[in-house]
């Protein structure tokens, strides 16, 4: 009679614990899917800004700081550079991504992207 009780209880906890990782995975994956609305936004400021120049680069941080609470980061071989119309920019997104409902470490992941200036 008590096996059987105990079963319960491990039976609970078990559909608790996958409920709680299925959340967490869904979580996880809308933070993820928010890097091509960022991506989108980086493409946006290096047609505007004719590239990743310095004002397109705080532009960002601070996008990603009202946004997103500071996860995102960019790198580029082209950073704080104006570059030529039609010149393409390639970059590179450092996203930290934080792991919710259970207290594991952030992942960190990278994207890449490239984008083409549009001014003249």
């Amino acid at each position: 009679m008590q096996e059987g009780a105990i079963m319960e209880m491990v039976k609970y906890f078990l559909y608790l614990f996958v409920f709680l990782a299925l959340m967490s995975l869904t979580l996880f994956f809308f933070q993820v899917g928010d890097t091509n609305n960022f991506r989108q936004r980086i493409n946006y400021e290096i047609e505007r800004q004719g590239g990743l120049t310095e004002e397109a680069v705080e532009n960002l941080a601070t996008y990603s700081e009202e946004n997103y609470g500071g996860r995102y980061a960019i790198t580029s071989e082209q950073l704080n550079e104006k570059v030529a119309y039609g010149e393409i920019v390639d970059y590179t997104i450092l996203a930290d991504f934080e792991v919710a409902i259970f207290p594991i470490p952030n992942v960190q992941m990278e994207f890449s992207g490239s984008g083409v200036s549009q001014v003249r």
